[in-house]
């Protein structure tokens, strides 16, 4: 036998071994991205819900205390204040949702009803009406999800 062939043998050994082992490493690095993908939605979803809360709590807050003292501007201005991190949260939420980051199945389960109520509140719906809102987000979030199309 011909030593080039026995290198060419050899070679092509070889070259099917690092082809297996590119397929191999190949699917750990995409399992691997999968878990990270993964993580960052869970953070991401967990902030979301956190600054929701917070949010809430801080209207609920600032509603007890404007009913105590219902003239007192300084409450007025941070019960205000607490609306409209409370719509900024929102809003941020949305982001996430249209940007992809975000499981968007779970995210419409766990928050359709609240982005409706939203929108349609009366006291809110002022700032969800215009065309040149700043939570254009939510706005297209809810159209995509109760237009009529």
């Amino acid at each position: 036998m011909d030593i080039s062939i026995i290198i060419s043998i050899f070679s092509l050994i070889i070259s099917i071994i690092n082809v297996f082992m590119y397929i191999k490493l190949t699917s750990k690095y995409n399992n691997m991205v999968s878990i990270q993908t993964l993580t960052a939605q869970g953070a991401f979803e967990t902030q979301i819900r956190s600054l929701i809360s917070d949010a809430t709590k801080e209207i609920t807050h600032y509603a007890v205390e404007l009913q105590r003292d219902p003239k007192n501007p300084i409450l007025q201005q941070a019960y205000f204040t607490a609306e409209e991190q409370y719509r900024n949260a929102y809003e941020e939420a949305c982001g996430k949702y249209i940007d992809g980051k975000i499981d968007k199945i779970r995210f419409e389960k766990l928050y359709k009803q609240e982005i409706y109520k939203l929108v349609n509140d009366t006291n809110q719906k002022n700032f969800y009406a215009t065309n040149q809102s700043t939570y254009a987000s939510t706005i297209s979030v809810y159209k995509e999800w109760f237009s009529q199309a």
